[in-house]
């Protein structure tokens, strides 16, 4: 009795006045009609003591459990709350040792997550900010009860730190079921579904990396998380490095006022090169000075366009992924155009992907493909390295499928078996329009016996959906998939390989290709595979490609007329793949840049992410 009242005196001095209502109500044993009484008109601590004795464990406990027993299918966060409090546990966020410090913190870490690229309606903030208040300030309408209020205090602050924890853990929205519903399958080969006895084209699978998912188990270790440390919400985020260079990017970002962004003019087909006046200089001086590519130093005034304005929107560039240049125009000023607002976004849905988990354990050498920034990433870390390449993806039209695998053998000097959809859409019109078609390409036509044909005798007018037909380009030189390719299992027919089309890497845009994924260094990949460094190995990969050894055993190998030509390599340990799209990108030396959303992932994934809260 002694502690409780010494309690009380500790509330009276400090703590909110509804900390006291809790303690005396949760404390005290009455039972029975309780009289009715206006909070709004306490004015002694006998009316506060007779308030408290309204407050009930078992009917807040109820309360919180009937308003989410109707629902027909619990979310895993709610499946567990309705069990915790069926089980008569302390409540979480009421107890009186620390329960409203920890409310109240609690409340503080949920309203600052605009620092993890987050809305605080979220999780709700602002109804807990309301019942907080009402409590707080004893001001509670007459149509509400005390325990009502109690209860669904508890219940929005338990789901919000466990939706918050394990959004931070996992993710906020599942892609797959948001990106596989994006785009129709018009391929000549594509099925129909039925929905409802109803025949519809079946929808593109773009998305298909496993994921770890929040569970009702992952939840409870949420939950068990909480009761050991109380303040375990505000430690929860990604570590990685990716994830916090974007935190920090963000901060910057809502650093900067807007106010005085002015929308910078076109200038149509000129350009703006070193020692050319402008009305726009100015412009593009504040816009570059506003975002730290240019120094303060720099006149706003200044009309003339100055070498070191030059390197400031080349460093501009090179953040947003363009090729460095010595004029500008109206093709820049369109990017230096974008709000601030643009790349918060960005920020913010790639802050969201850090947070997706792959199902399968890259371990610690793997291969990360960046379909979105057209660049590959080969990581070993057990010898802190990374191979660093451009390549070239899919189109817009023919989207570079997003998956997980093992990249388990190379292949050197393929043939290449000309997908049906390809040879229906292209090469038939192509051939149409150039009866050489075939032969300039070293294109063979074969039937179902594998039979040659020749293409002068059939009639492709007539195959518009597919055809018996196997196509098939010589290899070597000139060949598609260049002199080596590197394949995974996958159902989607698509792999990482060579290419004669050097130029391509030179493009800041490189979605070009019909899904699979072209190399810019494909003997240096090669190389990175392999377990061991083998230079036998590597130089027999080297004569295979037609490059020159480097070793004595190579010279030797290649100067044997009896030397059988490598034809391919099955790796001994399989290694990870990932291909991915992330629209934010962080280099091997630790810069980030914004990619162009090629795809248009960015924008649906954000519609999802903003509905989230309701956000407009």
């Amino acid at each position: 009795m002694k502690i409780f009242f010494e309690n009380i005196i500790r509330i009276k001095r400090g703590a909110p006045l509804f900390a006291l209502i809790i303690l005396l109500g949760l404390s005290a044993c009455k039972h029975g009609k309780q009289k009715t009484s206006d909070i709004s008109s306490v004015s002694s601590f006998n009316e506060l003591v007779e308030l408290s004795s309204k407050v009930s464990k078992d009917s807040i406990r109820h309360i919180i459990r009937t308003r989410l027993l109707p629902a027909e299918a619990l979310t895993p966060c709610d499946s567990v709350i309705v069990s915790y409090y069926s089980d008569g546990d302390d409540f979480l966020w009421l107890d009186m040792s620390e329960g409203i410090q920890r409310a109240d913190t609690m409340l503080a870490c949920l309203e600052s997550s605009t620092e993890q690229g987050l809305d605080p309606e979220m999780f709700g903030t602002s109804g807990i900010r309301e019942d907080m208040d009402k409590i707080h300030s004893l001001k509670i309408g007459e149509e509400e009860s005390l325990n009502h209020l109690l209860a669904d205090l508890e219940y929005r602050l338990t789901r919000a730190y466990l939706v918050y924890t394990c959004g931070m853990n996992y993710g906020f929205i599942q892609p797959g079921k948001i990106l596989n519903n994006f785009e129709v399958d018009d391929s000549p080969s594509a099925k129909m579904d039925i929905e409802n006895g109803v025949k519809k084209r079946k929808m593109k699978e773009l998305y298909s990396i496993p994921l770890k998912r929040c569970d009702v188990e992952s939840v409870r270790k949420t939950l068990a998380d909480l009761q050991a440390d109380f303040y375990a919400a505000c430690k929860v985020q990604p570590t990685s490095a990716y994830y916090q260079k974007m935190k920090e990017e963000l901060a910057r970002l809502h650093s900067i006022e807007e106010t005085d962004f002015e929308e910078i003019p076109t200038i149509g087909d000129s350009l703006l090169k070193v020692g050319d006046s402008h009305r726009i200089v100015p412009l593009i001086a504040r816009r570059l000075k506003k975002t730290g590519e240019l120094g303060e130093a720099f006149p706003d005034s200044s009309l003339v366009f100055t070498p070191e304005l030059l390197d400031a929107v080349n460093l501009f560039r090179e953040e947003n992924r363009l090729s460095a240049d010595e004029s500008v125009g109206t093709f820049t000023i369109r990017y230096l155009n974008r709000p601030l607002g643009y790349y918060e976004n960005c920020l913010r849905i790639n802050m969201e992907r850090a947070r997706w988990q792959y199902l399968h354990e890259k371990g610690n050498k793997y291969v990360f493909v960046n379909v979105a920034a057209f660049m590959l990433q080969a990581v070993n870390e057990e010898t802190d390295s990374i191979l660093e390449m451009r390549i070239c993806c899919g189109s817009a039209k023919n989207k570079t499928p997003l998956l997980s695998s093992k990249i388990s053998y190379m292949e050197m000097n393929p043939y290449w078996n000309v997908p049906q959809n390809i040879v229906v859409r292209e090469m038939i019109p192509a051939y149409r329009r150039d009866s050489a078609y075939f032969t300039k390409n070293r294109l063979k036509v074969y039937d179902k016996e594998g039979v040659r044909l020749n293409p002068h005798d059939i009639k492709w007018s007539k195959y518009t959906k597919g055809t018996p037909f196997t196509v098939k380009q010589d290899n070597k030189q000139g060949n598609s998939l260049g002199r080596i390719i590197f394949r995974f299992p996958n159902t989607f027919a698509v792999y990482l390989h060579d290419t004669p089309s050097r130029w391509t890497f030179t493009r800041s845009n490189r979605a070009v290709s019909h899904g699979c994924v072209r190399l810019e260094k494909a003997l240096d990949f090669a190389f990175f595979l392999l377990p061991d460094h083998d230079e036998t190995l590597q130089d027999r990969i080297r004569l295979s490609m037609d490059v020159p050894p480097v070793t004595s055993a190579g010279k030797k190998m290649l100067n044997n007329p009896n030397y059988k030509e490598m034809t391919n390599h099955n790796l001994k340990d399989r290694i990870p793949l990932y291909l991915d799209y992330q629209t934010v990108y962080l280099s091997k030396d630790g810069a980030l840049s914004y990619c162009d959303d090629v795809y248009k992932y960015d924008t649906l994934l954000l519609e999802a992410f903003d509905k989230l809260s309701n956000r407009k």
